[in-house]
């Protein structure tokens, strides 16, 4: 490898690296962007804890070092990129809907299954309130940032996009628009609507008040600062 540094970002699904990978490769030009993509929400696994969350990150970055051939030395920051799915709401905002996939709007979670939902809501809580407090993994500065409710009600104002065709079609339109002119991502990003405009810390204790993690923000404004 030159001598590059690496900027490694730690996102869910493909259509997450579809959708800002060309935008954030072009923004740093002087550095290598590699994308790991987990495949699954990291924070909801059954074998995910708070305990074990940053040796599961770790693995995460071992598995990208031995596919893309670069050393733990080489990476300068690891960027972790999440979906809030409204965890940080109260437990009687879980509401019951005969319905077969979870749905939200900006008020409540409606599920067919009440507990299970309260259940992954706390655990994945409790593992956001330690990634948000840590500031290093492997000695690498490490940031966490979030969608809420997820990436598609950010960029496109829909919080209920279930179909895979669906998403891969509205991260190509974000591609596509600032494909030839990513520096015009930066406003976008940083549009009133939904950037937070804090400090990390305080953004991060914001999203966890009220029904906050259900409403349309981010703070992934704050990555190109």
């Amino acid at each position: 490898m030159q001598d590059k540094k690496v900027v490694l970002f730690i996102v869910e699904g493909i259509t997450d690296e579809t959708a800002i990978g060309h935008i954030v490769k072009k923004l740093n030009k002087d550095k290598k962007v590699f994308f790991q993509i987990v495949r699954t929400d990291i924070t909801t696994q059954d074998s995910s804890n708070v305990a074990n969350i940053e040796v599961k990150i770790n693995k995460q970055i071992e598995l990208c070092m031995e596919q893309m051939h670069f050393k733990i030395k080489d990476i300068i920051k690891i960027i972790h990129l999440v979906d809030l799915d409204g965890a940080f709401v109260g437990e009687d905002v879980v509401v019951y809907k005969n319905i077969p996939q979870i749905e939200y709007d900006l008020e409540h979670i409606y599920t067919s299954n009440i507990e299970f939902i309260r259940k992954r809501n706390q655990k994945k809580k409790q593992i956001l309130n330690r990634l948000s407090s840590t500031q290093r993994i492997r000695g690498i500065p490490y940031s966490i940032y979030y969608f809420s409710t997820n990436m598609e009600h950010v960029f496109h104002n829909q919080q209920n996009v279930k179909d895979d065709e669906e998403k891969f079609n509205l991260a190509n339109e974000i591609q596509d628009k600032f494909y030839d002119n990513p520096v015009n991502f930066i406003e976008f990003i940083n549009d009133d609507k939904y950037a937070l405009k804090d400090t990390y810390e305080n953004t991060w204790e914001f999203i966890k008040k009220g029904n906050n993690s259900l409403k349309r923000y981010t703070n992934f404004n704050l990555y190109f600062e």
